[in-house]
């Protein structure tokens, strides 16, 4: 049975600064190519992520893990209550699996649950509303949050949420770089134009409303 609870890996203070609002989701910036080559390809306008990105992809390399994929997640825009910009209630990103992720916040940080989590299922459904529950009743798992601007890896053992926005909001940024051997193939991810490719894109609802898949970034 997979642990629950682990605190995320901290990387480091990161300052890149945002121009403009946006909503990249899981652009592929690293894949595999017919000439052998896997360039990182970062588009110029989100240049200002190639430190992370090139910090992340050091640590993975110094531990001799091996990706496929890279993907690149960057978002700005107004929070406000109820619309953190991020994913709300307690989980697991890569749940199941062994998918590296590295976040990032300018404000507003992400909150970590830090703790002996107990019986988790490996149903994605059942797994979040046992997050939620332990987080209410157990005394001994700990509310965490690592400050602004700084860069965390985590990987399926890290539970967290997005934070709470208190009124009446503000500018909010976040940056995920996402280390995975699966191609993340769903409708509304972005496409990266500096490749050439041509992927199938699945619908997401079918993979939403299937229990066994619904954490699932591929088909």
């Amino acid at each position: 049975m997979n642990v629950y609870g682990h605190p995320p890996e901290i990387v480091g203070v990161f300052e890149p600064e945002f121009e403009e609002y946006m909503h990249y989701m899981y652009l592929p910036i690293r894949m595999p190519e017919g000439n052998g080559v896997w360039d990182v390809r970062v588009p110029r306008r989100l240049g200002f992520a190639s430190e992370m990105i090139a910090r992340a992809i050091a640590i993975e390399e110094e531990r001799n893990n091996r990706w496929d994929y890279i993907y690149l997640t960057a978002r700005r825009g107004w929070a406000t209550p109820g619309n953190p910009l991020n994913r709300p209630g307690w989980h697991s990103d890569a749940f199941g699996k062994s998918d590296i992720n590295y976040v990032w916040t300018d404000r507003f940080p992400t909150v970590f649950a830090e703790g002996p989590f107990e019986q988790i299922s490996d149903d994605h459904v059942r797994s979040t509303e046992q997050f939620e529950e332990q987080v209410r009743s157990n005394d001994d798992i700990r509310l965490v949050t690592y400050g602004d601007r700084v860069l965390m890896r985590l990987d399926s053992s890290v539970i967290h949420t997005a934070p709470e926005i208190p009124a009446p909001g503000d500018n909010r940024s976040f940056i995920k770089v996402s280390f995975s051997n699966e191609r993340w193939n769903l409708g509304g991810n972005s496409h990266n134009y500096l490749f050439e490719y041509e992927w199938q894109m699945f619908d997401r609802a079918p993979i939403r409303n299937d229990p066994a898949r619904a954490n699932a970034d591929a088909v």
